[in-house]
C-alpha cells in the first residue's frame, strides 16, 4: 500500500485551490483564407501540362480583378502522376497524366468575397473549395481574452477558497490546457486552442459570417494562505 500511495499522489505539499476561467467574444471578421486545387489529365503529359498552365493564367487574372494581391496567393508545386483509365482513350490509351495543383489565397477585402466565391465554383477543373475566415488583429484579441481568462480564473479561485474560509495566495501553476491531475507535468505544459477548420465554400456561404466567435481558456493553481 505505501509503494501504490507513492506512486498515485504528486501532490503539492501545501494547501491549494485548482480553478478555471473562460473568456468570449464575437467580432466581425476582416479577412479570409481560402483553399481550393485545381488540375488537368490528358494522356499526354505535355497537354495535360499546358492545360493546368492555362487554368492557372486564368485563376490569376480572375483572383486580380477580384483584388486579391499577386503576394496573397500561394500555389504550390504542381504533382504529376499517372492513373489507370476505366474506359481506353479513343486513341486506345489505358493510362493518363494527371495533374494536380493546390492554392491558398489570403482574402484581404470580404465585400469581394461573394463574386469570388461564385466565380470559382463556376470553375471547372476547381475542386474542393473551402474557407475561413478570421481577424487581422487577432493577436491582440487573443491577448485581450487571456487577460480576462486569467481574471475570471482568479475570481472563481477567491470564491471557492472563501467559501471554505480560506484566502486565495498567489498561482503557482498555470496552464491553457485541463488541469484533471495535480500533478508535476501541470507545472510544464500550456495547450492552445486549434485553429477552426476550414468550412466547405457552398452557395449558402458566399458572404461573409457578420460574426465569428474568440475564446480563450485558463486552469490554474493558487496557493491556500
Amino acid at each position: 500500500m505505501p509503494a501504490a500511495g507513492a506512486g498515485a499522489t504528486d501532490l503539492p505539499g501545501y494547501p491549494f485551490v485548482s480553478t478555471g476561467g473562460k473568456a468570449q467574444i464575437w467580432l466581425q471578421p476582416d479577412i479570409a483564407e481560402l483553399r481550393f486545387d485545381t488540375g488537368a489529365q490528358h494522356a499526354s503529359a505535355e497537354t495535360a501540362a499546358a492545360a493546368i498552365g492555362e487554368l492557372g493564367a486564368a485563376l490569376a487574372a480572375l483572383l486580380a480583378e477580384n483584388g486579391v494581391a499577386e503576394s496573397d496567393i500561394d500555389n504550390g508545386e504542381v504533382t504529376k502522376k499517372t492513373v489507370k483509365l476505366t474506359n481506353p482513350a479513343a486513341d486506345g490509351a489505358t493510362e493518363a497524366w494527371t495533374l494536380e495543383r493546390r492554392y491558398r489565397v489570403v482574402v484581404r477585402d470580404l465585400a469581394r468575397w461573394p463574386d469570388l466565391a461564385a466565380a470559382l465554383m463556376a470553375r471547372d477543373h476547381v475542386d474542393s473549395l473551402s474557407v475561413s475566415f478570421d481577424r487581422t488583429d487577432k493577436e491582440q484579441v487573443t491577448r485581450e481574452l487571456m487577460t480576462q481568462a486569467a481574471r475570471d480564473a482568479r475570481a472563481n479561485g477567491t470564491l471557492l477558497a472563501q467559501s471554505f474560509g480560506r484566502q486565495l495566495g498567489p498561482a503557482v501553476a498555470i496552464a491553457r490546457g485541463p488541469l484533471d491531475k495535480v500533478a508535476p507535468a501541470i507545472f510544464e505544459g500550456a495547450g492552445g486552442t486549434p485553429p477552426a477548420a476550414p468550412r466547405p465554400v457552398t452557395a449558402s456561404n458566399y458572404r461573409a459570417p457578420p460574426a465569428i466567435p474568440f475564446a480563450q481558456s485558463v486552469n490554474a493553481v493558487f496557493r491556500l494562505k
